[in-house]
């Protein structure tokens, strides 16, 4: 069985961050950024034609970062209502994990409308 790739989801060579500056995308990693970044990534992706597909890949790939117009924390929430799990190399990012001993995904899931199911 072939193992997916982020191109069996989505052309990337559509997507809206195609070309800009990587740490944009993973605004907890850098010192000095702020939420105004976190905008502006959202702002991308509201513009951007495979957004669905990006998020799509996310929930199965990428525990770390924005992808698909949300956030880490946005992403686990998504999936657990969605029971999906992230293979056993792609665990979820430390910081997701402190948002969800914090609470903040139960929070995030109200937020999204996600906690009654």
């Amino acid at each position: 069985m072939k193992t997916k790739e982020i191109d069996d989801f989505f052309d990337t060579k559509k997507a809206a961050c195609r070309g800009e500056d990587i740490t944009l995308f993973f605004p907890n990693l850098p010192a000095g950024q702020t939420r105004k970044d976190v905008q502006l990534a959202k702002q991308l992706c509201d513009q951007c034609e495979v957004v669905e597909g990006c998020l799509e890949y996310s929930l199965h790939f990428e525990p770390m970062g924005f992808w698909g117009g949300k956030t880490e924390v946005e992403r686990e929430v998504l999936r657990r209502s969605k029971n999906i799990s992230l293979p056993m190399d792609r665990r979820p990012s430390p910081s997701a994990r402190r948002a969800a001993n914090a609470g903040r995904l139960r929070k995030t899931a109200k937020r999204l409308d996600l906690a009654n199911g």
